[in-house]
């Protein structure tokens, strides 16, 4: 019974978070979560952020005259690849193509405007970047704590002051769609909002329904994952594999939030203190130990599963292979003699 509760109880707590991020689909990401790792593992995590320095979506180059101009081709293409989706899937007649088109170069002008008013602050943030990671590789096994303290607090300051312009240019592609939805008529409005991508750096290489993005493709995989782990523990069904599920998940948590202590930036000491085994690592044994016994038989569906479905198969086939392998090994017996 106990072992029982205990894979409800586990269930429950991915359940319930699974269902969280289903209700705040607008609020969850998993990219602030990945984008602060910390450990040995953190490069790992870092790669699965799409341009998460911001070096693709904005680039530096310099005109004939010498001077330094910021442009974001990713966002440019990006949008211009947009107008043409609509007009596309939407059956836009010339009129309407020409007023997509028309909202596309408005926006693009926008879109360079704001980055020529941000010119000299990108240009120093991108200095600023450099620096630091000079510092972050010379340092990366010498420096002292101290000095790996200032770096996270560095890297963290710039990613945040990226992460505004980002936002600020995000919300602009959000407008830029809203205008090309209002070009359309009921009857193409009828068709539903089609999902694109707002810049080239999360593209998907193939068309997905549920997600135009790859951080939406990464929310939406960590969402439902979590859900159906809990709610299969909660009911006892493929109870194994949603354990080890479970336990895969929980791992990559302690990855990215590895508990050591010489590790920056430190854990809040009101979530306790650990060496290397905190309460996901826990979690993570214990689900491990139920992917070990048949908890699932124990008032759960794995029970229906393994008698009604598994252990009839199992013994038609041990028959049927049995029954070959008898033909096959054992000698006719010989005929008796008199």
């Amino acid at each position: 019974m106990l072992l029982v509760l205990l894979r409800i109880t586990i269930g429950w707590h991915f359940l319930y978070e699974g269902v969280w991020k289903i209700a705040n689909r607008d609020k969850f990401s998993a990219e602030p979560f990945l984008s602060q790792a910390k450990g040995p593992f953190a490069p790992f995590f870092y790669a699965m952020v799409p341009d998460i320095d911001g070096k693709i979506r904005l680039q530096i180059v310099k005109t004939k005259d010498g001077e330094l101009v910021v442009i974001s081709p990713a966002y440019e293409e990006a949008w211009k690849k947009a107008c043409d989706e609509y007009v596309r899937y939407y059956r836009m007649d010339d009129k309407q193509k020409r007023q997509a088109e028309a909202t596309r170069d408005r926006f693009v002008k926008a879109l360079n405007n704001y980055l020529a008013q941000k010119r000299d602050d990108i240009l120093a943030h991108f200095n600023s970047l450099e620096r630091f990671e000079k510092e972050e590789k010379a340092s990366r096994n010498l420096g002292a704590y101290f000095q790996r303290e200032h770096l996270w607090e560095r890297q963290q300051k710039l990613r945040s002051e990226a992460a505004a312009w980002f936002s600020e240019i995000d919300n602009m592609g959000r407008a830029y769609l809203s205008s090309l939805w209002e070009i359309l008529t009921p009857e193409q409005k009828s068709r539903g909002m089609i999902k694109v991508p707002l810049c080239e750096t999360q593209r998907l290489p193939v068309r997905l329904p549920f997600a135009a993005t790859k951080t939406e493709l990464l929310n939406v995989v960590v969402t439902y994952s979590l859900t159906a782990i809990g709610l299969c523990l909660m009911v006892g069904a493929f109870t194994r594999l949603a354990a080890l599920g479970g336990a895969a998940f929980l791992a990559f948590v302690v990855m990215t939030q590895w508990p050591w202590p010489t590790v920056v930036p430190k854990t809040p000491e009101i979530v306790g203190h650990a060496l290397l085994v905190d309460k996901n690592f826990v979690e993570m044994m214990a689900l491990l130990a139920l992917a070990a016994m048949p908890v699932g038989r124990w008032a759960g569906l794995d029970y229906f599963l393994y008698y009604g479905v598994c252990l009839p198969l199992r013994r038609c086939l041990g028959k049927c292979c049995g029954g070959t392998r008898k033909s096959e090994t054992t000698p006719e017996p010989a005929p008796k003699g008199d």
